[in-house]
């Protein structure tokens, strides 16, 4: 049994970069390049892969010599389209991408593949597969029964950070994938953590997602007016309205942007504030959303944290950074080691208005501190979760997964 391997090194609260997988060519893992031997073969099973921006790492493993083929649900479901998705090919994985029927589409944990898993794998024959799923879902039970019959080693990933009651089948599911995975790809500390104390056989390594960045964003606009923003689904449980009182309370003029949609946008677009304006820009994809944080001077998560959820990244907040914007978040779930991590802002106590409006007054009397939180943060977001960043971290779990046999799990108790 490993023990779980963080990146955050010991003693230093930020992490630093020390325990972050180093890049080939700094000594870290290499691809095989080597004459006359073959490509080692990947095979991924992704949900997240059918919006095309989340198969990057697949991407830039191929070009590090790994053969991938990636199944992938033939339509999905998500909050952010009104109607079904299918997948599109980066360019260069046309030949790799795997569009396959799934029932319960749009259901993160409980879709399942309608397909033969055993076929999949006979006609891809892979070293070692990923699937891209939590250990207690049902994608993740279903290709782990076939990859253990089949003799092939395979990791999951792992975002969830609450310890929260699952009906004990789920839990007794759970504990097989994680018995069986020679690895898992924990999504932060909090993550990694669990995975072990949930029974984890194989290695458990921290592999942050890639946040895909853009190659030249928007110049901000001279002169404007002090301009707050946030970015994701308009739902209570992102405190949203905490957001909306933290603003009103600034002295005006100042302008509130939510970028998203959800079932408060109807309550917040428009919503009145004396000498101040607040107004919801939606329907902007993955490549819009630079004209989007091009619009703010500090981007706020006030995340509150459920009996059944808090923040597991926090992912606007890497993206606004690599933008050039601060940012200011709750003390939800994985936000305060994120922009800890990064240096790019301030946090503030979850539900706090008071305290969410002083740190935006601050920020608003001091564009220095603005500048330094912004440049600090997007040299961080580079180094640590650039696609290349990334694409190092899985890829050291992977190559060491293909190095060794499959975990042979016995049936744990109920």
């Amino acid at each position: 049994m490993h023990a779980p391997q963080s990146s955050l090194a010991e003693g230093d609260p930020k992490g630093g970069d020390e325990g972050y997988c180093r890049r080939a060519d700094e000594g870290g893992i290499a691809p095989d390049t080597g004459v006359g031997r073959r490509r080692r073969r990947l095979l991924v099973v992704s949900h997240p892969a059918v919006v095309s921006v989340n198969q990057e790492v697949y991407r830039e493993l191929d070009r590090r010599g790994w053969e991938v083929t990636l199944v992938l649900p033939k339509r999905w479901r998500h909050s952010y389209s009104q109607g079904p998705v299918t997948p599109q090919a980066l360019d260069g994985m046309e030949g790799s991408l795997r569009p396959t029927p799934v029932a319960f589409a749009g259901r993160p944990q409980r879709h399942i593949y309608l397909t033969r898993c055993s076929a999949v794998c006979q006609r891809s024959r892979p070293d070692v597969a990923f699937v891209e799923a939590e250990p207690f879902s049902l994608s993740a039970a279903q290709w782990a029964m076939t990859f253990r019959r089949q003799g092939i080693p395979f990791g999951v990933q792992c975002y969830e950070n609450i310890d929260r009651p699952l009906p004990s089948p789920v839990r007794w599911s759970r504990t097989r994938v994680l018995r069986s995975a020679a690895f898992v790809a924990a999504r932060s500390p909090t993550a990694l953590a669990l995975a072990g104390s949930w029974g984890a056989f194989g290695e458990v390594g921290l592999a942050p997602p890639a946040v895909p960045t853009w190659q030249s964003t928007p110049a901000p606009e001279a002169g404007r007016t002090f301009t707050v923003g946030y970015a994701g689904r308009l739902v209570e449980s992102k405190g949203v309205m905490d957001l909306l009182a933290a603003v009103r309370a600034l002295d005006a003029p100042v302008e509130l942007l939510f970028i998203g949609d959800g079932e408060l946008k109807a309550s917040l677009d428009g919503q009145p504030i004396p000498g101040s304006s607040v107004r919801v820009l939606s329907g902007l994809g993955h490549d819009q959303m630079p004209t989007g944080y091009a619009q703010l001077d500090v981007l706020v998560l006030p995340s509150h944290t459920t009996a059944t959820w808090k923040e597991q990244f926090g992912r606007v907040i890497v993206e606004a950074l690599s933008c050039g914007v601060p940012v200011v978040g709750s003390d939800s779930g994985e936000i305060p080691w994120l922009i800890e991590l990064t240096g790019g802002g301030l946090t503030f106590a979850e539900g706090d208005r008071d305290a969410l409006t002083a740190q935006l007054s601050r920020l608003r009397r001091e564009p220095a501190l603005r500048r330094t939180l912004a440049q600090t943060g997007s040299a961080a977001v580079e180094r640590l979760f650039s696609v290349p960043a990334a694409t190092d971290a899985l890829e050291r779990l992977l190559a060491h997964a293909a190095q060794q046999p499959a975990v042979a799990a016995s049936a744990p108790a109920r």
